[in-house]
């Protein structure tokens, strides 16, 4: 019987230990849920981002003129054809 009361007293500690546990578990998401990750961006940090984008893109497009500037001023004189069309209708 020494046995199974010592078994029964192990299983009544680890519930008490997996109920400490949830607990805290739950008051860990609370705190989580009151605290945000990340704070907001702000107009002008979302704008320098957009500002920074651009200015990659760019770059990369002044790099591939360089790269292939024939095909480029193809598609350049292209694209004008067809707003020239497009305006003077």
């Amino acid at each position: 019987m020494a046995d199974k009361t010592a078994t029964t007293a192990e299983i009544a500690e680890l519930q008490a230990e997996v109920e400490r546990l949830t607990k805290a578990l739950e008051e860990a998401k609370a705190l989580l849920g009151e605290q945000p990750d990340e704070q907001p961006h702000t107009a002008r940090e979302t704008a320098e981002e957009i500002g920074e984008r651009v200015q990659e893109g760019l770059s990369d497009l002044h790099k591939q003129i360089g790269e292939n500037p024939v095909p480029s001023a193809l598609i350049a004189l292209g694209i004008g054809f067809l707003l020239g069309r497009v305006f003077t209708r």
